[in-house]
């Protein structure tokens, strides 16, 4: 990244930190909180999906722990709040450490089932630890704000989202973004040049791990009583690796653009058609992945150069 694009960036992270003294409604608040969690994750998913070339469809479990993670440090334990904020990222770490491991043993379309058994293990287990968990009943997670809680939840958003982007700008220009990139086009060739294609990903899986947990312990927060459904669902997985492929896997406004859209188009389609919502939602994610199956931001791109090199 130029040093002209990172002030641009940097510009409009600070103005987006800016929107709670103009919007002060908690509904837009909420609405604005999450396309920008969502933008964060989306980033996170994109250094393994995208840069490295892991397809993971099991982040909702990296994102479960982050979320449990601060109810149980916290309510069970009885650890201060943000000390049990961070152990649930840690936990998260850990996690991803041990499902690496095991996963990136296996390639393709094996390694994305890898990925979904252990999000569908640690829901299901969730799911029946009630005495921990409360089960389906679900946990009240404590509140990381006491004042104000829409515009800091909000903030904090745009933060992790400002640390997500800052994050992958720095990776991608590094010689580990280099291998993940390499790994991505041919981990053979990569593994023959002498790229420790297992410790690489591995590393990029944990970053990426951190970065979903931090969103994890904010939704909890926000929503402030969860279910194993709600944070370790497929859904959640599904929707993190959707907005990154939407907007262009493999690129670093990508995501964001993704989140942007995806996010707001479901909330206007849950006001307008209520239960059909989520037909016109795979309706539109189907027409994408046909015609722009770049991403948004990938075709706009190779448009560009294309245009740039017949002029």
């Amino acid at each position: 990244m130029t040093r002209k694009r990172a002030l641009i960036a940097a510009a409009c992270f600070v103005l987006c930190l800016l929107v709670p003294l103009v919007v002060d409604q908690d509904y837009q608040l909420n609405v604005l909180f999450r396309i920008t969690l969502f933008a964060g994750l989306g980033l996170a998913w994109n250094l393994v999906g995208g840069y490295a070339g892991q397809l993971s469809l099991g982040h909702a479990a990296f994102f479960g722990i982050g979320a449990y993670g601060l109810v149980l440090f916290n309510e069970k334990l009885g650890l201060p709040i943000w000390l049990a904020f961070v152990l649930g990222v840690v936990a998260a770490v850990g996690a991803a450490l041990l499902i690496g491991r095991v996963a990136f043993r296996l390639r393709g379309p094996y390694f994305a089932l890898s990925t979904i058994a252990f999000a569908e293990v640690l829901r299901i287990s969730a799911k029946n630890l009630t005495s921990i968990t409360g089960g389906d009943v679900g946990v009240q997670a404590p509140a990381l704000f006491d004042t104000h809680p829409s515009q800091w939840f909000y903030v904090s958003a745009v933060l992790l989202t400002a640390l997500a982007f800052t994050v992958t700008a720095l990776i991608v220009r590094s010689r580990f973004g280099y291998w993940l990139q390499a790994i991505r086009e041919d981990e053979d060739t990569a593994m023959a040049c002498g790229i420790d294609a297992a410790s690489t990903k591995l590393r990029v899986l944990a970053i990426s791990a951190a970065l979903t947990a931090i969103g994890g312990g904010l939704y909890a927060s926000q929503f402030f009583f969860i279910v194993p459904d709600q944070v370790v669902g497929l859904e959640i997985s599904n929707e993190i690796a959707i907005i990154a492929m939407l907007g262009g896997a493999g690129t670093l406004t990508g995501p964001l653009v993704g989140a942007v859209l995806l996010e707001t188009a479901t909330e206007l389609f849950k006001s307008w058609f209520q239960e059909a919502h989520l037909l016109i939602y795979g309706v539109l994610i189907v027409l994408v992945v046909l015609f722009l199956p770049e991403g948004i931001v990938g075709t706009v791109a190779r448009v560009w150069r294309r245009r740039k090199a017949g002029s």
